[in-house]
């Protein structure tokens, strides 16, 4: 059966109020998406810096998205019933969520690093700070996956 393009908004509109009604993770990437685009108004970037930072949210939440369509189709599945396979599916379709937030986090902290040190009249190097901000993100990412191999790889995923 074929929907009409206002149908099939509707559909996608359903989809995101369903993703930010049941998915705490989804309303936290929508506020940090909103404060992004606060800045970006307030600092009044470039074209092709403010570009970065959309396409970075719109990654972020489209990944959310798809993290949640994994999750509702592996428990439309597996039921209750665990199984390693569904486990590993949603590890990684979190993990897809991980690479895309991180990024748009070091995106952020290379473009809105050195504007927002001016803003605010820090006396940090601007330059610096963003580049550290990139640096915390990348070290907190491999504490996250040194940290995950310690862990058992058969646990429970789901």
């Amino acid at each position: 059966m074929r929907h009409s393009l206002w149908q099939s908004f509707q559909f996608a509109g359903r989809g995101v109020r369903h993703a930010l009604r049941t998915q705490r993770t989804m309303r936290i990437h929508i506020a940090l998406a909103l404060s992004v685009t606060v800045a970006l108004f307030w600092l009044d970037l470039p074209a092709a810096e403010a570009a970065a930072l959309v396409l970075s949210m719109a990654g972020v939440l489209a990944a959310e998205l798809m993290n949640t369509a994994v999750e509702v189709l592996v428990d439309l599945h597996v039921g209750d019933q665990y199984h390693v396979l569904a486990g590993r599916a949603k590890d990684l379709s979190a993990a897809g969520v991980l690479v895309a937030a991180l990024g748009a986090a070091m995106v952020g902290a290379l473009v809105l690093g050195r504007p927002l040190a001016a803003a605010v009249g820090g006396r940090l190097e601007s330059q610096f700070l963003g580049r550290a901000g990139v640096l915390v993100l990348v070290l907190a990412l491999v504490l996250m996956v040194l940290r995950g191999n310690r862990q058992s790889e058969g646990g429970p995923g789901q």
